[in-house]
């Protein structure tokens, strides 16, 4: 890995520690150099302020994230929840909550919902349409509505409790899917 790359991977894990454990004003220039290690100077190199050092973090996180589409809307819409879930318990997901619940910094709540949920809200509705588009999805379904019960369920389950049982992820997939799915899926034959 060349130098840049590793320095680079130092501040966003830095910054997406901090944003997960204290939430996003936690994320300083300050204490991302004291959490990573790296310079002042260095992330002022690479990055304006705090927001832009947050930015990046985010969006390298989400560039980890992204589902490939198969050819099954359900499977796809189970490995996008999944893949919410592992972000919440295992990366930014508490901090997020905290940023998005508790931050009066406006600018912070645009940034966590512009790098983190627009991006997973905007391939789950286009994966819904492509649904529609090869039948598998009825074509009167609301797919952004559907798409805010999908993600939401998930903000909500955590919210409330934090965990996710064994199997949660496909019976709420499988609880939409009876509500979205076209009287015909082309793909059963």
């Amino acid at each position: 890995m060349a130098r840049r790359e590793d320095v680079d991977r130092r501040i966003y894990a830095a910054a997406m520690n901090l944003l997960r454990t204290h939430g996003p004003l936690a994320v300083t220039v300050e204490a991302v150099a004291a959490e990573s290690g790296v310079a002042r100077t260095t992330i002022y190199r690479r990055h304006k302020d705090r927001d832009a050092v947050l930015a990046a973090a985010l969006g390298d996180h989400m560039a980890s994230r992204v589902v490939e589409p198969g050819d099954d809307v359900w499977r796809d819409m189970r490995a996008a929840v999944e893949s919410l879930i592992a972000t919440l318990e295992g990366g930014p997901g508490s901090g997020v909550f905290l940023g998005l619940v508790q931050s009066g910094d406006r600018d912070q709540v645009e940034l966590i919902r512009d790098k983190l949920l627009r991006p997973r809200i905007a391939l789950a509705v286009e994966r819904l349409r492509d649904g529609v588009a090869t039948g598998q999805v009825r074509p009167d379904a609301d797919i952004e509505v559907a798409v805010d019960l999908l993600l939401g369920a998930v903000a909500a389950r955590f919210a409330h409790s934090g965990t996710f049982p064994p199997g949660w992820a496909g019976s709420v997939v499988s609880t939409l899917r009876v509500a979205l799915q076209a009287d015909r899926d082309p793909s059963e034959g």
